[in-house]
Parts: C-alpha cells; sequence; structure tokens
C-alpha cells in the first residue's frame, strides 16, 4: 500500500524544491462583466496567448511538476476556445479548477463542464439581485449567475461561492451564505474577502468599497458567533520569527494571458515572459521572484513590536500596490488588525 501524504506536506515539500505545484491561469482579461472593485487592468498594446501557446505552456507545468491548475479570466467562457485548451489541461492530468462569474454557463456548456471532472467550479456571487448586478453593473447578472449554479449543482459538480466584503452586501452576508447553501453550493471563507486590492495599475477605486469601522465591528462579532455555531473559536495567530512574508513564489504561481510568470495576481513582476523562455529558468531566476522568497515577516520592521500582529493579515502584494514596497506597513491591514483585537476582546470576555 502507498504510503499516504497530507495536503499541507505536499505543499511543504513543493515549497522546498520550488515545485509551481499550484498555478492560477488567467486565460483572458476579456469580461461580459464590469465589476466595481475589479483590479484587472487589460493593457491593450499586448496581445493575448494563442491556443497553441497555452498548449506550450501547460507542456512545460506539467513536466515542472505542477499539479493543481485554477483556470481563470476575466471571463473564461469568453474565450470560444476554453474547452479545447481545458480538454487539453486535462489530458496533461491537472486537477483543474474554474473560475467564472457563471453568467454564460447554459445546460450544453454545463454538461461540457461536467466531461472535465474539475475539483470544482468557483463562481463569484456579491450579494442578492439589487445589489449583485449594482455590483456587477450588469442587469440580469444575478439571475444569470445562480441558474448557473443551479445547473452545475444538478450535475454534481461541486461548486464554491466567493464574495468580496463590500460596504454594499456585508448587510446581507450571512443570508447570502444561507441562501447559497440551499442552492446546494457552499461559500467559501468569507473573511478572505476584506482586504479589496488596487487595480493593477495602482488606481485606488476599489478601494472605496472598503467596510466602514462600524460596519467592521459588526461583521466580526458576526463571524465570531458563526464560528461559535459550528463549535469552533476564533484565535490569534502565532507570528514566528522565521515565518516567511508570503506563500507566493515557492509552490504557488501565477500566468497572465500574456505569458508572464508572476508570484501570484497581486505581485506582477517584469520581464518575465515565458512566451519564448523556460518556465522553470524564469521561476528558479527570476530577481524578483527570488527576492519575494527571501523575506520574513520580521522584515517587514515597522510591524516588529505590533501589539496587533497576532490579529493582522497582511497581503505582501496589496502593501506592494498600495505603498510601493512588499515590506511597508499596509494601513488597512493595521485598521482591520486593531478591530479585530478589540471586537475579539469584547466577544469573548463579555
Amino acid at each position: 500500500m502507498l504510503p499516504t501524504i497530507s495536503y499541507q506536506t505536499l505543499i511543504d515539500k513543493a515549497a522546498k524544491n520550488l515545485i509551481p505545484l499550484r498555478c492560477l491561469f488567467e486565460l483572458t482579461y476579456t469580461c461580459n462583466l464590469s465589476c466595481i472593485h475589479c483590479y484587472i487592468v487589460k493593457n491593450f498594446k499586448k496581445k493575448e496567448l494563442t491556443k497553441n501557446e497555452i498548449f506550450r505552456i501547460l507542456d512545460q507545468l506539467s513536466e515542472a511538476g505542477c499539479l493543481y491548475l485554477t483556470l481563470s479570466g476575466g471571463e473564461i467562457f469568453c474565450r470560444k476556445d476554453f474547452f479545447d485548451i481545458a480538454s487539453y489541461a486535462r489530458k496533461k492530468e491537472f486537477a483543474l479548477t474554474l473560475f467564472t462569474n457563471g453568467t454564460l454557463i447554459t445546460k450544453e456548456i454545463a454538461k461540457r463542464i461536467k466531461e472535465l471532472y474539475p475539483l470544482r467550479v468557483e463562481i463569484s456571487l456579491y450579494g442578492f439581485e439589487n445589489i449583485h448586478d449594482k455590483i456587477t453593473t450588469v442587469s440580469g447578472s444575478f439571475k444569470k449567475t445562480c441558474n448557473a449554479i443551479k445547473l452545475l449543482v444538478e450535475r454534481g459538480i461541486k461548486v464554491l461561492i466567493k464574495t468580496a466584503l463590500m460596504r454594499q452586501n456585508v448587510n446581507e452576508i450571512w443570508r447570502l451564505k444561507a441562501f447559497v447553501e440551499k442552492l446546494g453550493a457552499k461559500m467559501r471563507g468569507i473573511g478572505g474577502g476584506l482586504l479589496l486590492s488596487p487595480c493593477d495599475d495602482g488606481n485606488r477605486r476599489p478601494l472605496n468599497y472598503r467596510l466602514t469601522d462600524s460596519q467592521l465591528k459588526k461583521y466580526l462579532r458576526e463571524e465570531f458567533e458563526q464560528l461559535k455555531i459550528s463549535g469552533q473559536n476564533y484565535k490569534p495567530r502565532e507570528v514566528k520569527q522565521n515565518e516567511k512574508l508570503c506563500g507566493a513564489g515557492f509552490a504557488t504561481s501565477n500566468i497572465n494571458p500574456y505569458g508572464e510568470l508572476n508570484p501570484c495576481v497581486q505581485i506582477r513582476c517584469k520581464n518575465n515572459g515565458i512566451k519564448n523562455r523556460p518556465l522553470m529558468k524564469v521561476w528558479k531566476e527570476h530577481r524578483e521572484i527570488k527576492r519575494l522568497r527571501s523575506l520574513h515577516m520580521f522584515d517587514r520592521k515597522e510591524c516588529r513590536n505590533c501589539q496587533f500582529i497576532s490579529y493582522c493579515f497582511i497581503c505582501p502584494g496589496i502593501a506592494l500596490l498600495e505603498k510601493g514596497s512588499l515590506l511597508s506597513k499596509l494601513p488597512e491591514a493595521c485598521r482591520q488588525a486593531k478591530i479585530r483585537k478589540e471586537v475579539y476582546a469584547s466577544y469573548y470576555t463579555s
């Protein structure tokens, strides 16, 4: 009998050997929605990868040891050759996850998705009809997305709903979670959607939708209550001195539609094209990616002695976009950590 190995052990081994075990491949930046908080900026001066160029990159990813492949956008179904690409990925034996807004999924497309045997399909849903359609800026998108969820669930496909917490939708987020579960899907960890990102070009427009202090306090109390109902408790995390600054660039990678290799979608590098260069050479030798791997939490000098660090969930990529450095103190993370500690103290002592 073959020995069993946990997922985390697999990730740790891959990270140690710089194997890009997980890759989020953005196939296109074209999208049929125009969400108010979207961070993607399409570069019309660059050409997106052709199908054959994607095939060659998938060949290299497979040879490099990548196992978990997420196909993302933009909107993946805006590519007419999507199923050619996805079918090729399955032939290479990747474990597939699909990211989509669901609005283009018909019965026929749901049938073809089923034939791909994906690990899961992750769909964005931001609220009920009035709120969701205002966030996507496309009337009718809520109904189409919900129809897609039903079509996929009916075919036995695992559906995970993800959302971004914004001023517009936070008051209905728990009702939305219950609604999603009635549809037969599950909601991904909601708290992960708290740190909205600036646009890739530095535009701060999405930051206008971050929760107010009072909204954040109310949400966190509700989150702690939800944990309690499920038999769990929130625990501040222990930050160790030798803890890596970020997990990106070790076992996780990103490839954008222009054939550029990054550690993640928030950390976009320069001179990182892989259309005409070996993927693993760029992955192992690129100066910016190597620097990211060398950084630790305590290299963030402003944060070393912070009383809120155990409550902090900082993203170096967002710090880079918002403040210009991976090591910069991120005011939004500070604000959230301070409020999280305050709510934690009042909730667990009251």
